[in-house]
Formats: structure tokens, sequence, C-alpha cells
């Protein structure tokens, strides 16, 4: 069985590495190997949280496009949002955290927010947010100012 909950990134130019880095970090935070969304929703059985992170040329390009795709009979959201490039890379190691976790949690709420609106689905963002916050130890004030997607 696929993992229920996936993060991973698409990034390019000297975003690569610092993306990826984040991306792993917070994922073994979370544990998402074995994180559990059901108590969120019965009805989204998996997610997958892509961040993006190119360079204006390559956005310019094609890349990095952001997808908010919901399968509602398959119970599947496959949410990508990209960061702004020059602010990720001009920002120190903390910022770049907490603007890979800003997204994360914009995904998430991005979920929620089709739920919603659809009616075919029932979903928690709220209190996934919350529990990524915890798990992750990051004041949910603390990520009031940054910058996370550009969407």
């Amino acid at each position: 069985m696929a993992r229920a909950f996936f993060v991973t990134s698409e990034t390019g130019g000297r975003a690569n590495k610092a993306v990826s880095d984040k991306v792993r970090d917070i994922c073994v935070k979370l544990g998402a190997d074995d994180y559990d969304i059901s108590p969120y929703s019965q009805d989204i059985r998996s997610i997958c949280i892509v961040v993006c992170c190119f360079p204006d040329e390559l956005r310019a390009a094609g890349f990095g496009k952001v997808r908010k795709l919901i399968k509602y009979q398959e119970g599947s959201a496959d949410i990508r949002l990209p960061m702004p490039y020059a602010d990720f890379i001009n920002a120190d190691d903390e910022m770049r955290y907490l603007m890979v976790v800003k997204t994360i949690t914009e995904a998430v709420a991005v979920i929620e927010e089709r739920c919603k609106k659809s009616r075919r689905a029932v979903f928690d963002g709220k209190g996934m947010n919350e529990d990524i916050l915890q798990k992750l130890e990051v004041d949910k004030e603390k990520l009031d100012g940054i910058v996370g997607c550009m969407d």
C-alpha cells in the first residue's frame, strides 16, 4: 500500500539541495512514512504535497506549475505549490525551513478549502496543520509574515 502522506520537492537552480534537505528533515520529524491522515478525513486517504522552487526563467518555461488536484472517487489529493525562488535563495537557513513548512501548511489548507467547496469530501485541514506544527515544534505565529507559495 502506498503511503498516506507524501511530501517531496521539484526544484531547479541553486534551490535543489536546500529544498530537498528541508523537505527530508520535515518528513523525518513528522514520521511521514507512517503519518496517519485518517483522523482528518475518511474521504481523503492519500495526500501528495510537492514543494516547488524554480528560478523565474524555468517557471516561464513551464516548470513548477501550480497543481491543486483532488480525485474524490480515489480519495487522493496532489497539491504542488511554488515558492518564490529569489526569496528562498536569499533567506537564511531557519527562514528557508519556515518557508517550506508554510508551503506544506498552505497545501493542507488548499485541500480543506477544495473539499469544503465541492462538498464531496470532509477534510479537517486546520486539525492536520495543528498536528503538523506540533510535531515540527513550530508555533503558528512564527509562520505569520512568512512567504510560502506564490499562488
